[in-house]
């Protein structure tokens, strides 16, 4: 026997003693069992999926009234176009989720589910209320959304809500709600910060409005000048307040799209306001949440104007067709 093994008989006692609950251990282990193992849990939302997750939820439960609600005539079209585009953005949102959808482990009190039930005996005044409640939801959450991304994508709902709103009551014969769509001010291009890609898709704007006011007559020149003229006033301010001059002494403008049914001119402001919409829309992840109001009445404002050119919406206006 070693000196050293005369001189501490306990550690060598304590080693083996260790070797033999981990031996013991990794036997029952083998054979499926757990020592005081927990029970499972459910994941804790951060703010993002919080309100993704609520985005979500209102769509489930606007799809599933519009589904059950009967129309007749134009109602009918609008209420087929919402139910495609409550498809549409649920599928964007990623659908509701649900904790063990299957049934929650033994001893294990899942989380309460997501409000998903549509309105019982639906009409048009419950999809009405819907769209309006859920665009105004929407709104409030892009204001507040912790990613650009994410913040982008409520606010395009936002939007396609507050239009159906304002097609469904003009259908229906109801009182409409109140349009949330401004033009951009000065002010709000200012709190956002100036850039060398927002003076050139304002002024891509202004070239195809001020080209689209030359081919025509009438009210449809007038409007067109009109908005050359305050897009212009914006290309102008923010380079007065340091924005690099990126400005290109002539734009490429679409031809006609037959596809869409649309004239030469109306494709050129159909093209404007899309680009503009988008802008403002993933502008929202660099701006505070009060500026972001302003940013979302502008994108709501081209959307706004891109149906006023007969083009028709897409279920998520304002996002590049990939999203």
């Amino acid at each position: 026997m070693s000196a050293d093994t005369q001189r501490h008989p306990d550690r060598h006692r304590s080693s083996r003693a260790l070797l033999g609950i981990a031996t013991t251990v990794l036997a029952l282990s083998g054979c499926g069992l757990r020592l005081d193992t927990p029970p499972p849990q459910a994941p804790t939302p951060d703010e993002a999926e919080s309100l993704r997750q609520d985005a979500a939820a209102a769509t489930a439960r606007l799809l599933g009234t519009t589904e059950r609600t009967d129309g007749a005539g134009p109602a009918s079209e609008v209420l087929t176009r919402i139910t495609r585009d409550a498809e549409a953005q649920l599928a964007a949102l990623g659908g509701v989720w649900q904790a063990w959808p299957d049934g929650a482990p033994e001893g294990v009190t899942p989380p309460e589910p997501a409000a998903t039930a549509p309105a019982e005996d639906p009409d048009v005044t419950d999809v009405l209320d819907l769209l309006t409640a859920s665009a105004a939801d929407a709104r409030e959450a892009a204001t507040t959304a912790p990613t650009a991304d994410l913040a982008a994508l409520l606010g395009s709902v936002a939007i396609a809500r507050g239009e159906a709103a304002q097609d469904l009551a003009e259908v229906a014969d109801a009182e409409p709600p109140e349009s949330e769509a401004a033009p951009l001010t000065l002010r709000v291009l200012r709190q956002r910060g100036v850039d060398g890609p927002t003076v050139q898709v304002l002024d891509q704007a202004r070239f195809a409005y001020e080209t689209v006011a030359a081919r025509t007559t009438g009210s449809s020149r007038e409007d067109a000048e009109d908005r050359a003229r305050e897009l212009q006033s914006l290309v102008d301010g923010a380079i007065r307040l340091g924005a690099p001059d990126s400005r290109l002494e002539a734009y490429q403008l679409p031809g006609p799209d037959e596809e869409a049914g649309l004239s030469a001119n109306q494709a050129a402001a159909v093209r404007a306001e899309t680009l503009l919409a988008e802008h403002w829309l993933f502008s929202l992840g660099r701006a505070e949440s009060d500026v972001r109001s302003g940013l979302l009445a502008a994108a709501a404002d081209s959307v706004d104007r891109i149906e006023l050119w007969g083009a028709a919406l897409p279920a998520l206006p304002g996002l590049p067709p990939e999203s």
